[in-house]
């Protein structure tokens, strides 16, 4: 009987032994994996989250100045919207490139990066030069300039008017030539 007694105690006490055990083996890994984080890729998955879940629009490359400058605008506007630190714009950015797009980012991406401060308004100016390429500008502000009313209604020609005149900055560059 107190072997059995004592059997009971010392198993109980086992018992409690790894509990506290097993309590602080948990407690090591907590402060292992704290001090083995990154603060960095901890702030990039943050902004990768939020930009995901803004569900932004892909790039496929093509020549076509609209498709391009609705995804820059759009970029722009979630950036600002969710806090995107500077830093982190083109790295999101080019999660978005499908096609073409992705191929011309594969294959200029290391010559691009090693430019000093390169950043956002940089990529989307490499952008521009690839997928918007000179002869392009050039149609549409002659398209712009050419616009006459002719048959549209006032509705349809101010809207052909807005569309063209982002083109062609350099036509209409005050609110007052734009009036």
């Amino acid at each position: 009987m107190r072997d059995q007694l004592r059997s009971k105690r010392t198993g109980s006490k086992v018992g409690k032994v790894l509990k506290q055990l097993t309590h602080i083996i948990e407690n090591i890994t907590k402060v292992v994996k704290r001090e083995n984080r990154n603060p960095k890729l901890d702030a990039y998955s943050e902004v990768f989250k939020r930009v995901v879940a803004a569900k932004p629009p892909v790039y496929l490359g093509w020549e076509d100045p609209a498709s391009l400058e609705n995804w820059i605008r759009e970029f722009d506007k979630m950036f600002d919207a969710i806090n995107c630190p500077s830093d982190l714009r083109v790295d999101n950015g080019v999660c978005y490139l499908r096609e073409e797009a992705d191929l011309w980012w594969v294959q200029r991406k290391d010559e691009l990066l090693k430019r000093p401060s390169f950043g956002w308004d940089e990529f989307k100016e490499a952008l521009r030069e690839k997928f918007y390429p000179f002869y392009l500008r050039k149609q549409k502000c002659m398209e712009f300039t050419n616009l006459r009313m002719g048959n549209m209604s006032i509705s349809e020609y101010y809207n052909k008017f807005i569309e063209l005149m982002r083109f062609s900055p350099e036509v209409v560059p005050t609110e007052t030539i734009k009036a």
